[in-house]
């Protein structure tokens, strides 16, 4: 079985909102998609982006709202791209921020690839989703676009307007959320999804950046993308933590969320010196210290952590204070 992209969970930014907004639970939506529910509210999760695009798909139809994506869009900052959003404000122009989204974007967003080209006077930004049902995810599409507009106007301190905007899916009966968000009425049904910028405009400032913040920057970034690609114990770990107040924390449970059979998850982890059950025992410490520090009782947070007595959470404190 291949192993699916994975983004951060910032990818859901203001979603719980939006959703509650429209009538619907995010909370039960998110589990019917098979994302944990603290995915809506950290943002430093990794968890499966074809969920995420699954989330967006059924919250749009539930609602009745096809412009889902882009109401989702108009909550977004520079800071919710983490790391990859910081380096690319302490550029000095908007063509060199545009080409940090390029290469370093995939750090964010494992399924998304973003590329530029210049055309006689005007450079294309293309994007493409990877994973399962990604040709599909209007709603997706549409948000990454929406956040792409709105970065690049933060980015310059001004109401900038790309030349054109190109979705790949059908023109909905509606485009005043398209006018209202990206400035211009998409081109729909076309080969691609992208914008197109007048090539003259990367020659923008970034008011008040700091190239030097930039270049720091963009070595953390390159090893944030290196623990990103590389880490199955890591990803592994960060669902189990997400999973563990649902009961559900279990090695098939995290392997169908990350796209592996039980036993390559088992095997990858070996690989990496580490089992599921030691990923599992801290990733149980790491939450009973969270719940403890906000003062929660230790016989409500034996069953927040997955422990069916305070009996058991008790013995595997004794562990912890071991160090294990």
């Amino acid at each position: 079985m291949a192993e699916e992209p994975l983004t951060r969970s910032a990818s859901l930014t203001g979603y719980a909102d939006l959703a509650r907004s429209l009538g619907l639970d995010p909370v039960r939506l998110a589990a019917e998609v098979g994302l944990p529910a603290p995915s809506l509210v950290d943002p430093d999760l990794r968890v499966p982006a074809s969920a995420v695009g699954r989330l967006l798909e059924r919250s749009a139809r539930r609602a009745g709202a096809l412009d889902f994506g882009l109401r989702l869009a108009e909550t977004r900052n520079l800071s919710n791209l983490g790391v990859v959003g910081l380096a690319a404000r302490e550029q000095p122009t908007l063509r060199a921020a545009l080409e940090t989204f390029v290469r370093y974007m995939w750090a964010h967003n494992q399924a998304l690839t973003l590329t530029m080209e210049d055309l006689d006077g005007v450079t294309l930004v293309r994007e493409r989703m990877a994973g399962p049902g990604a040709q599909a995810a209007r709603q997706a599409n549409e948000l990454v676009m929406g956040v792409l507009v709105r970065a690049i106007r933060r980015l310059t301190g001004s109401s900038w307007r790309p030349r054109a905007v190109y979705f790949a899916h059908a023109r909905p009966d509606d485009v005043r959320a398209h006018l209202r968000v990206l400035g211009v009425q998409p081109h729909f049904s076309q080969d691609f999804n992208g914008l197109a910028i007048a090539t003259s405009d990367l020659d923008r400032p970034v008011p008040d950046a700091d190239p030097d913040a930039g270049r720091r920057l963009q070595r953390y970034v390159e090893l944030e993308a290196a623990t990103a690609g590389a880490g199955p114990a890591i990803v592994a770990r960060d669902l189990a933590v997400a999973l563990l107040p649902t009961g559900g924390a279990s090695i098939e449970r995290v392997a169908a969320l990350m796209g592996l059979s039980r036993r390559t998850l088992h095997r990858r982890l070996a690989d990496a010196g580490t089992t599921f059950e030691r990923l599992l025992d801290e990733a149980r410490a790491e939450l009973a210290a969270v719940y403890a520090s906000a003062g929660r009782p230790w016989t409500e947070i034996a069953g927040l952590v997955g422990y069916s007595s305070l009996s058991a959470l008790s013995r595997a404190r004794r562990r912890w204070g071991r160090g294990r």
